[in-house]
């Protein structure tokens, strides 16, 4: 197999202009995700045309390849068929958009944690679920030892983040950790939650919860990137290694206190409660909408925006409102490809339809699904877009909230019943049936396959 991989890396160095039209390329779950000097050197019609690239998207100042499942076999052959490093970090584009330029910084600060926290919140969930059925009483010491494996991720969010966002902002990712671990100190929680006045150098600060925040840090690390840069250009080399890490540690982490921390704190609160108010006022009209156009964010990667906002609802709240309104697209996606599935004829399509189908419903990864065959044919697209919205609308008006980040698959269907309710199954199997039927009656014919070709 390896063999394989190599020869398909070969084509794909070759059509996306040669290796040195490569600046640098990461990978995430289904997508290599290039960085190229010209993308119009790119041959994009052949790329999709290739055996083994399900799609191309140009999207967040990216070229995406979309494999599906063996992608980090291919990104692992890509060194071995030439001179292209892998691992560099992907420089935003100076001409893109704010948009793009906003969620492809989102992206390579959440991305490298992503197995971490669909991990930790799975676990999180499941012990929840366990205490929920009455298999685990919260006074365990089990209990308690898995509670705290799984939510430690999550508590001390601010300590990963520390480290990607430095790696975006390009600045020392030992001294944002620091930065971040003396925010999550508990002396610190212990001032918060004991409300009584503290002051830095005499001045007052305003102590907010850090632990399991997100924004925070990120403007934090931001602030210690130019303190950094502003130091050594005036500290002389001598003492560049003493007194520049100090400096910036004890400046950036006030900073924090006194400014950063309290205005994110409020913005992320307005944010947070914001969305709540508007699905207490509108539920069934803001949960459609959430839910129809989800998928759309996936397609071009801009989900990945929403990613603090779900994880500051989660710090803040205790819980978030958006994951169970978007719970159906998995299932949606899934069940789409597994109707193409059983009705095509064509070998080909079958075969990644089947495989697409298996991704989506047990990983809970949609990339092959909707790139494959749902987006391609349009119309499984559209049912399955608007039977997610239908979901969320239904999940919206339970007023259902989830406790911890996790994927929706069918493994964990038991921890989206302990954690959330069996509300957000019924509305995730009304997008399953809504979509399954639809795409298995009108929503897909073989015809299609030489209408797209």
């Amino acid at each position: 197999m390896a063999r394989d991989y190599e020869a398909l890396a070969r084509t794909i160095v070759e059509l996306v202009g040669g290796e040195d039209n490569v600046k640098s390329v990461t990978h995430c779950i289904t997508r290599l995700r290039f960085t190229l000097n010209d993308e119009k050197k790119a041959q994009t019609e052949k790329l999709n045309q290739t055996e083994g690239v399900i799609s191309v998207l140009v999207a967040a100042g990216q070229y995406q390849i979309v494999i599906g499942n063996h992608v980090t076999d291919v990104y692992d052959a890509l060194p071995k068929v030439s001179n292209i490093q892998l691992g560099g970090e992907v420089e935003d584009e100076a001409g893109g958009s704010i948009v793009n330029r906003a969620i492809q910084l989102i992206s390579g600060i959440f991305m490298p944690m992503l197995p971490a926290m669909s991990a930790a919140g799975l676990l999180k969930a499941f012990v929840i679920m366990a205490n929920s059925f009455g298999w685990l009483a919260a006074e365990s010491t089990t209990y308690q030892l898995l509670y705290a494996i799984g939510d430690g991720v999550f508590y001390f969010m601010p300590v990963f983040l520390a480290r990607t966002a430095a790696k975006k902002f390009k600045c020392n990712d030992w001294t944002a950790m620091a930065i971040a671990v003396a925010l999550c100190y508990p002396t610190l929680s212990t001032l918060f939650s004991a409300g009584d006045p503290v002051d830095l150098f005499g001045i007052p600060v305003t102590l907010i919860s850090y632990t399991s925040s997100v924004i925070p840090i990120i403007f934090a690390v931001y602030a210690q990137s130019w303190i950094e840069k502003g130091l050594n250009k005036v500290v002389p080399d001598i003492l560049k290694g003493l007194i520049v890490p100090v400096v910036t540690l004890v400046v950036a982490t006030a900073l924090t206190l006194y400014i950063i921390g309290p205005v994110t704190d409020f913005i992320g609160g307005l944010i947070a409660n914001g969305l709540v108010s508007l699905l207490e006022v509108a539920p069934l009209p803001a949960g459609f909408l959430i839910g129809l156009l989800w998928p759309c964010l996936i397609i071009f990667g801009m989900h990945w925006a929403f990613i603090p906002i779900i994880q500051m609802n989660i710090g803040m709240l205790g819980y978030d409102v958006i994951l169970p309104i978007t719970v159906g697209t998995n299932f949606a996606m899934g069940f789409a490809v597994l109707a193409i599935f059983l009705k095509t004829k064509n070998t080909e399509l079958k075969e990644l339809a089947g495989a697409a189908a298996i991704s989506a419903l047990l990983a809970g990864i949609t990339e092959p699904a909707i790139y494959g065959a749902v987006l391609k044919y349009k119309r499984p697209f559209v049912i399955a877009i608007v039977s997610c919205g239908i979901c969320g609308a239904i999940a919206a008006t339970f007023g259902l909230h989830q406790p911890a980040l996790m994927t929706a698959s069918l493994i964990t269907i038991p921890a989206i019943i302990g954690s959330v309710g069996m509300e957000d199954v019924i509305a995730l199997a009304v997008a399953s049936v809504l979509t399954f039927v639809g795409t298995l009656t009108f929503g897909f014919n073989d015809d299609m396959i030489l209408e797209n070709n």
